[in-house]
């Protein structure tokens, strides 16, 4: 299990924030990083996912007209619209929580969901013109994102009862602390990383961190429960069963810890070499669908 760490009080042990970091900070710095952290994680925040998914929205944005088709593509190019975008959804909703979507965009209509969309988009546009030097990591998480929604929607709609579009929607959603972590760490004027720092920071800390995110966002707990621990090994390998299985083996396949972050150190039901042979068969129907997600184009 991941260390907790809860979006109000910074109850991670800062010593280990500080052997990450760098040998030289103290705990003192640690604990600030963690309290500003904690602080910043409200309903509003705001970060960048990459360069090519703002671009993606923008784009989208532009055209002449905005359909509901057009803004789900968007959506499914950036984890945290999807999140806002299903906030906005399930505010006040007592039936039962949107948690796809498509869903989400039948529920607000194209005029609230735009409204979201360019709002969202217009606070990533003044955070992302600092972070230029953090591109190729931000990008390379942002690929297996992809991959891994992809790989979710697709185990979903092959092998399983569970819908494709929820599932899609928790791959998307699944690294979002990945997201959140590399954006303040990069504009910290200390921070003096290197990639391996970096790297090592977001493995440790990027699920508790998206799981307390996500409870900000107000997303439905069933998405939580999808991603939370998604990074731990399974004593079970078979086929996928629930949710948080298909994310599971959707991260796997996407290349896991071990390609994503250059880990050497993990269990067997996290190699992917294995996992993509038991699932060779859907390999070709996931890599069009994951270059149909990169292309903004994901309207169904």
């Amino acid at each position: 299990m991941n260390p907790s760490f809860s979006a109000t009080t910074p109850s991670v042990a800062t010593h280990d924030f500080a052997r990450v970091l760098s040998p030289a900070d103290d705990s003192a710095r640690s604990f600030d990083l963690l309290a500003e952290l904690a602080r910043d994680l409200r309903p509003g925040v705001i970060f960048p996912i990459c360069f090519d998914a703002l671009l993606c929205v923008r784009q989208t944005l532009r055209a002449p007209e905005v359909t509901t088709p057009h803004l789900a593509g968007a959506a499914r190019v950036d984890p945290l619209l999807c999140a806002r975008l299903l906030r906005r959804a399930n505010r006040g909703r007592r039936a039962a929580p949107v948690t796809g979507v498509r869903d989400a965009l039948t529920a607000l209509g194209v005029d609230r969901a735009q409204r979201v969309a360019r709002a969202v988009s217009c606070g990533q546009i003044g955070c992302a013109r600092q972070l230029s030097h953090v591109d190729e990591l931000s990008r390379r998480l942002w690929l297996h994102t992809l991959r891994t929604a992809a790989g979710a929607f697709v185990l979903a709609r092959r092998l399983t009862s569970l819908d494709p579009d929820e599932a899609m929607t928790a791959g998307l959603l699944h690294d979002i602390g990945a997201f959140y972590l590399l954006d303040r760490l990069a504009r910290r004027p200390s921070a003096a990383f290197d990639a391996q720092d970096v790297n090592a920071l977001i493995l440790e800390w990027h699920e508790s961190v998206g799981e307390s995110l996500l409870q900000s966002l107000g997303v439905p707990e069933v998405l939580i429960d999808a991603m939370r621990d998604h990074e731990q090994p399974r004593a079970r390998t078979g086929m996928p069963r629930s949710l948080s299985d298909l994310v599971f083996t959707a991260s796997v396949l996407a290349g896991g810890a071990s390609e994503l972050y250059d880990d050497p150190v993990c269990h067997v039901s996290q190699r992917p070499a294995p996992t993509r042979e038991r699932f060779a068969g859907l390999l070709p129907e996931i890599e069009q669908v994951y270059g149909v997600l990169r292309r903004g184009a994901m309207q169904g």
